[in-house]
């Protein structure tokens, strides 16, 4: 697996174990949730590959922010059109 689209998915699991941790006590653990997220990860990071639009010069860390944010924004765009 190209690294690009392992840090996508590393970021997508973070923001969804964060997502459930800032919610413990209120909601129980989805899973369906957990895995769609992680499938969101891993389309962008696919989609980062395919269109060498790897995040090269930065470190690890700098990728895994970039992609979250990467994953929220895609994410919050696909809960926006499936409310329509």
């Amino acid at each position: 697996m190209p690294i690009t689209i392992a840090v996508a998915i590393l970021a997508a699991i973070i923001f969804a174990a964060s997502g459930y941790f800032k919610s413990v006590g209120t909601e129980n653990f989805d899973i369906q949730k957990f895995v769609a997220t992680i499938a969101v990860g891993a389309v962008v990071g696919a989609v980062m590959y395919a269109g060498s639009g790897s995040i090269t010069e930065l470190t690890v860390t700098e990728q895994v922010a970039a992609y979250a944010g990467i994953v929220v924004l895609v994410e919050n765009i696909i809960k926006a059109i499936l409310r329509l």
